[in-house]
């Protein structure tokens, strides 16, 4: 059993246990001693089987509740009453299980509370299992704590470190990874800097917005629990100060934040500045942290004069991601009287009494990014000056050298700020005991020195290299268009070994046994010890920050590109204590299932009725009959629980719609409720009806069978391998959640699990009477196992051309199994990097809303309108002529993040001059029925049908708000249902004559 395996595995089962008195007469008042005010709570059983306290508790705190009931019915109440408050599926998550085990992954709640009705149901190791360290359990008199574990290291300075080595000494990660949350925020503005410490996450965001959702958190401060993601405070940073830089340092109780007014000490758990560290006027030319490093109890700084004041810069544009590089105001450091990060004055101050200690005192200006320190010594550059040694102890100088050889090798600043060469704000010199060594965006080769004296020790003749330093040797990232990075002797530079290069700007990183890095398209993870390369696909490293390793997880920040990518956010990785078996039966427990399953009532489907998603199951919105030659409003309804509800479907006169409360409604033909259902999870696509009977995925891992008519519970199986909820974007659903919704064919439901490659992805064929398993993949998340890497669950299921289909990822562009074997039909790939992007709706609503409609009629002529995967970018609808014989049309990417280039485009018929952008479309010979909005006034919905001959309008509606995706609906009579973002229902049925 390998280190890192022994690790965890104590964790889970060392605690520490301390009986006391029973700590209180009510939850409330146990959560008062907690001090926890944001974060999840665990409820394991529900005192007196009250249905309203859970509500009660949300409304009046901000924490997020899971409850875990062995009482189905107590489950349902609970759920009506939170549903009612709009705090279903958001604050409140509700799953019905006994009590054996808790239905949350390792290390995600911040408290659990067990009822006496769950006492003794539940072993210790379980409840301490699902805390994360330091967290408390309350079981009856007794209360548990859970140790932060044995191996972990912390990331307290931006670079790790005084010494500016991005490299951990965290014992636990190591091994294969999977989800531990994906968190807000999505996106960052420009720069960002990050530090850990105390199981909080501290994130500096910048002054720079290239997107318009970077908008809200520009100049801001936020505090974020490391183990599930929860923001537990933010403020406001002061404008005009340039914070990529060397001043933020994390404590356990405390985030030392420097800027151009003081040290600020900021209270941990508050966010509340509690005192301010200034240095005397006498000492230094002004009150700006240029540099920080807390060692020893002593808080050490370059602190000097005012600099250049930077602007806000808010945006109107639209989009996920990208920027244009530029030379920002600042960045091209011209002068180091006015230039960030310039200062004279190295100061020593014990941070309680903040008295000064000992002060170093230079005539020229240092440069903040090559000022770094070992374990006694602290090392200062000059630009073309001199490098310069100060004891850290009592702040004498060692030795100052200005060597020409010395300074010749390191040459003047290189000219950065560019996508290849990377920020000019990044730091460009770190240090071990025996070394300095320079190398950055700035610098033309790699340079090392001596710490006993600064001389020369080697040159390496690449210079723009992200620099780790670890035991074994040097491993430095080659820049983007060099053919790899290289492994070199600290003593002479020596090549020992090659790894693949890195792209672009981004920093790396190390860990225990790994090097990450950015990839063209995702996360380069080399492995150490085997030197092979490994692909993390779905996110990419952050700009300023790279994949920084603490806690024991692996943490991405949001970034600000779009990128080959599929993931976007702050979002952590744990090691995968049990990673699967693929001999292990994970479906032998996993079908639950009602009385009298084979007898249903008739639905009375009918040939042109929607009954599923997009209208079948190759989700091409396309029907045989005809749009209504006018519309009318017969009813709208409210679906009640504030959650963004799916698309419709009809059949049978009743329409079906359920909800990212997990809430799953039948209504008339009158739009009087019918029956109402509930899951575990947020459903994100629209149930699938067939044989009488409604099937629809859930985010909680299963996929449910309901009685058409009824309601009737028939049964549910889960998909997922195990009963494992993390949060995600504010919501507890399953680490493998059926996300992309169901398709049903020949009496099968096909259903997928998942989020990523690295946690699995599980892919299963079910009797859609029985629910049993006709055929599973559990393989296809590792299609290429020397990189590690393969399929993404990140698009709607579907089937064409005989397969079962859905997109993949960035590697891969569509997954692809065999309908009868589920055998995946894509082949395998060995690379690390990636070409596809998708912003899956699920889990980005506000981008991945807009639908494409590329459709060729009978005489040739093609319905045409693009819509970018991020819903940045559009063509106006038209109508293309028939291609001449023989011309191939050029292939579509299937997420349109390439809207069609080159090539001799057709003849346009008409075109929608309009700019208009559609959410759903329903497409008939004669007309187009389409719900969407001018691009230019998005309040302004419409519901319209768009005559195919000309592109005039046969008629328009205008709608209380934009339609979801997909959100139009058409059964046999002609009545269209309209699912809209604000929760209303609306039927629109033919008028007369």
């Amino acid at each position: 059993m390998n280190c890192a395996k022994q690790c965890v595995i104590s964790l889970l089962v060392t605690f520490v246990l301390m009986v006391v008195r029973a700590p209180a007469d009510s939850i409330d008042d146990v959560l008062k001693r907690t001090g926890i005010n944001r974060g999840i709570v665990a409820l394991i059983g529900v005192p007196n089987d009250s249905a309203d306290h859970a509500v009660d508790i949300a409304n009046n705190s901000e924490l997020t509740l899971y409850i875990q009931t062995a009482d189905k019915n107590l489950a349902n109440r609970i759920r009506e009453q939170a549903a009612e408050a709009k705090l279903l599926g958001n604050r409140i998550f509700v799953a019905h299980a006994l009590f054996n085990t808790v239905h949350l992954a390792d290390n995600v709640a911040d408290c659990i509370l067990v009822a006496p009705s769950a006492e003794g149901k539940t072993l210790d190791n379980e409840l301490l299992r699902v805390v994360r360290p330091r967290a408390m359990v309350f079981v009856g008199d007794r209360e548990l704590v859970k140790p932060v574990p044995h191996g972990i290291d912390e990331w307290t300075h931006p670079y790790h470190g005084p010494d500016n080595n991005p490299q951990s000494n965290d014992q636990l990660v190591r091994g294969s990874f999977r989800t531990q949350f994906l968190g807000f925020p999505k996106f960052s503005p420009m720069p960002e800097q990050t530090v850990i410490a105390g199981g909080r996450i501290y994130k500096a965001m910048g002054h720079i917005a290239h997107k318009a959702n970077q908008n809200e958190i520009l100049n801001t401060l936020l505090c974020i629990n490391a183990y599930n993601g929860t923001i537990l405070w933010q403020r406001p940073l002061s404008p005009g100060f340039m914070m990529h830089r060397n001043t933020m340092i994390a404590t356990g109780d405390a985030l030392y934040m420097g800027d151009h007014e003081s040290c600020k000490i900021i209270d941990a758990e508050t966010g509340e500045v509690r005192d301010q560290i200034t240095v005397p006027q006498e000492l230094t030319d002004g009150p700006v942290w240029k540099w920080m490093a807390m060692r020893n109890r002593q808080l050490i700084g370059l602190v000097g004069n005012p600099e250049i004041q930077v602007d806000t810069q808010r945006s109107a544009q639209r989009g996920l991601g990208h920027w244009p590089w530029g030379m920002w105001k600042g960045h091209d450091y011209k002068d180091p009287r006015t230039a960030f990060g310039f200062g004279r004055t190295v100061v020593a101050i014990d941070p309680n009494s903040k008295s000064v200690l000992w002060h170093y005192r230079d005539e020229e200006f240092l440069d903040a990014r090559a000022v770094c320190m070992n374990s006694d010594q602290i090392f200062c550059y000059c630009p073309q000056k001199f490098l310069a040694c100060i004891n850290a102890k009592d702040g004498t100088l060692i030795w100052k050298n200005s060597d020409k050889e010395l300074l010749d090798a390191i040459a003047p600043n290189g000219r950065a700020q560019h996508y290849i060469t990377g920020y000019s704000t990044t730091c460009y010199m770190k240090c071990t005991d025996d070394h300095v060594f320079f190398a950055g965006p700035q610098r033309e080769k790699l340079v090392a020195a001596s710490t006993a004296d600064g001389k020369l020790a080697w040159t390496h003749p690449e210079g723009n290299l992200q620099l780790v330093l670890r035991d074994d040797a040097i491993w430095a990232a080659g820049p983007q268009k060099s053919n790899n990075g290289v492994r070199l002797d600290y003593a002479t530079g020596k090549v020992l070994d090659e790894f693949p290069a890195r792209r672009a700007c981004t920093r790396a990183t190390g860990c225990a046994d790994s090097i990450f890095f950015r990839a063209s398209g995702g996360t380069v993870r080399v492995l150490t010890e085997s030197n092979t390369a490994q692909h993390i696909d779905p996110m990419r490293p952050p700009c300023q920050d790279g994949v920084i390793i603490s806690n024991g997880h692996l943490y991405w920040g949001p970034w600000m590109c779009g990128c080959q990518l599929s993931l976007y956010g702050n979002i952590a990785l744990a090691p995968s204590v049990n990673p699967h078996n693929e001999t292990e039966d994970v479906y032998h427990d996993a079908l639950t299932v009602g009385k009298n399953i084979e007898a249903v009532e008739s639905l009375g489907a009918r040939s042109g009725d929607w009954t599923s998603y997009l209208g079948n199951n190759a989700r091409s919105g396309v029907i045989a009959g005809e749009i209504p030659a006018d519309v009318k409003l017969a009813w709208k309804t409210q679906i009640p629980s504030g959650e963004l509800p799916t698309a419709p479907i009809a059949a049978g006169g009743m329409s079906f719609v359920a909800d990212r409360a997990g809430a799953v409604r039948a209504f008339d033909e009158n739009g009087e409720l019918v029956w109402k259902q509930y899951t575990a999870g947020p459903v994100y696509y629209p149930p699938a009806v067939a044989d009488d009977r409604v099937y629809v995925g859930s985010a909680d891992g299963r996929v449910y069978a309901y009685e058409a008519t009824t309601g009737r519970f028939l049964w549910s199986f889960r998909v997922a391998p195990r009963e494992r909820m993390i949060p995600i974007y504010g919501k507890l659903i399953s680490s493998w959640p059926v996300s992309g919704g169901v398709v049903v064919e020949n009496r099968t439901v096909y259903a997928a699990a998942g989020i990523s490659h690295y946690d699995g992805t599980y892919v299963v064929a079910l009797d859609a009477i029985t629910g049993k398993i006709k055929a599973q993949n559990m393989t296809s998340g590792q299609l290429s196992a020397e990189v590690d890497n393969g399929i993404s669950l990140q698009g709607n299921l579907s089937i064409a051309d005989g397969q079962l289909q859905f997109l993949a990822g960035g590697v891969y562009e569509l997954a692809s199994y065999d309908l009868n074997t589920l055998e995946c039909l894509n082949t395998s790939k060995v690379q690390v990097n990636s070409q596809f992007r998708t912003a899956f709706y699920p889990f980005y609503p506000a981008y991945g809303k807009y639908l494409s409609i590329d459709h060729t009629y009978d005489d040739g002529t093609s319905l045409i309108h693009h819509a970018s995967y991020e819903g940045s970018k559009f063509t106006n609808l038209a109508l293309h002529e028939p291609l001449p014989p023989g011309t191939t049309r050029p292939r579509e990417e299937a997420a349109r993040w390439i809207l069609r280039r080159g090539g001799t485009p057709p003849k346009v018929l008409w075109q929608d001059q309009a700019a208009r952008r559609f959410t759903s479309f329903i497409l008939s010979d004669e007309h187009l029925l389409a719900t969407g909005h001018p691009d230019a006034n998005p309040d302004e919905s419409f519901l319209v049908a768009v005559n195919i001959k000309d592109g005039s309008d046969a008629w328009i509606r205008p709608i209380s708000a934009n339609a979801v995706k997909g959100g139009a609906a058409i059964d046999h009579a002609g009545r269209l249902y309209i699912s809209l973002e604000n929760g209303e229902l609306l039927c629109f049925v033919p008028t007369e004559g």
